[in-house]
């Protein structure tokens, strides 16, 4: 029994809970992050024991209102009092694609899943059937189903799917190498670290090849634009993945795009017993009502801007060898000794702070420029400790290398 699983059995409730499925304790989390939570609002985070946090990680991303906001939850429990799943489509099923399609033009037409896995596997599956071709060349990180988990680029199989790394190169002789077989170019867009530019010449290297475009915005979408990366840069994909921040926490995800595309449903299998439930679609509507009325893009842009300022003043400060890098509302912070990252995140969960160490943090429409400051007077003592002014800083160059290279960006 390893530290983890003593730890795990120590604590009421765990005992019987495999190690493989408690993605909180495994991906991107400090060791000192407690593993279970009873209660939040807002941007506040109780634990087991009733100690409070100040959460930026907003359950990593869905979050944009803040946690347990009342509009969203009421229309959630009307929804499931009249029945969570009903013989036929709920209302909301309709209501939601019109208001996507509004928001998106490109998302002529939507179907929706439980979670981004489910999206990225239901337009992998269309994009084959719609073109009758087998290959999928991608990037980034597309959810834990290795169907999405590409290897190396093999051009003598029939087909699969292939990583080509964010590198445009070497997607270009991918794309040469499979003439006429690849289905689609399907990319999660990396805002940090690849620009406008990138994704353009993506596009472009897909509609060269007559292979459709696949956007995964479950990271960005909702966040960083309305649409996300794509929305943003004015690139027009085939197809879009959604889900974080579709329903401010409830479990949903959407896949759409060009009416044609999604056509092909009709002659596949797509299917998934709680894709329509009543309670989520009822939050999306909702969510989607308040997107629209309160565009709350612009406000954790605001906030997430003051905490990088913030953060990046106080490293200089404490002389600390780290910085923010990323649009305001994805801050990550790189930490040119990954020793130093490692203790500043298990000292600021000790702090009463929130972080997510392998990503980029989340602020929402509830983060207000106060809990910046709270934030940053929680940390001082946390940054002192990491104090070292004598030590030479690694060139951030390097820095950014080994960051992007967790993302996946080979090039």
């Amino acid at each position: 029994m390893d530290d983890w699983q003593r730890t795990a059995a120590a604590l009421d409730g765990l005992a019987h809970v495999p190690r493989g499925v408690m993605a909180y304790m495994r991906a991107g989390h400090a060791a000192a992050y407690p593993p279970v939570f009873e209660r939040a609002a807002g941007v506040e985070a109780f634990d087991a024991s009733g100690r409070r946090y100040l959460d930026w990680v907003m359950g990593k991303g869905p979050l944009v209102f803040g946690h347990a906001r009342e509009e969203i939850d009421r229309a959630a429990f009307d929804a499931a009092r009249r029945g969570q799943l009903l013989p036929g489509l709920s209302p909301d099923y309709e209501a939601v694609a019109t208001r996507l399609a509004r928001l998106l033009p490109p998302m002529e037409a939507t179907a929706f899943a439980k979670n981004g896995s489910d999206a990225v596997a239901i337009a992998i599956r269309l994009a084959r059937v719609f073109t009758g071709r087998g290959w999928i060349l991608s990037s980034g990180y597309h959810g834990w189903d290795e169907r999405v988990s590409g290897g190396a680029l093999e051009a003598e199989r029939e087909a699969g799917v292939a990583d080509f790394g964010y590198d445009l190169a070497a997607l270009e002789g991918a794309l040469h190498a499979l003439d006429g077989r690849v289905a689609a170019v399907l990319v999660s867009p990396e805002p940090a670290f690849l620009d406008a530019a990138w994704l353009r010449d993506v596009a472009r290297l897909a509609r060269a090849a007559d292979a459709l475009l696949l956007v995964d915005e479950v990271r960005c979408g909702f966040r960083l634009a309305i649409g996300g990366a794509h929305d943003a840069f004015g690139v027009t994909p085939d197809l879009v993945c959604l889900s974080k921040g579709l329903t401010n926490g409830y479990p949903l995800a959407a896949v759409g795009g060009r009416a044609d595309v999604m056509a092909a449903s009709a002659r596949t299998f797509v299917f998934g017993t709680y894709y329509g439930e009543a309670a989520s679609l009822a939050a999306a509507r909702v969510c989607l009502d308040l997107t629209e009325a309160e565009r709350p893009q612009a406000a954790l842009a605001r906030v997430g801007a003051a905490l990088s300022s913030a953060m990046d003043a106080a490293f200089e400060r404490h002389g600390v060898h780290a910085h923010v890098l990323g649009p305001p509302s994805m801050p990550t912070f790189l930490f040119a000794d990954p020793a130093d990252e490692a203790r500043f995140f298990d000292a600021a969960v000790q702090a009463g702070v929130l972080f997510f160490q392998d990503d980029a943090q989340c602020p929402s429409a509830a983060h207000t420029e106060r809990h910046v400051e709270e934030t940053v007077r929680a940390l001082d003592p946390v940054l002192s400790a990491l104090s070292r002014p004598d030590r030479p800083a690694v060139a951030s160059l390097e820095t950014r290398a080994r960051y992007a290279a967790r993302r996946g960006i080979r090039s």
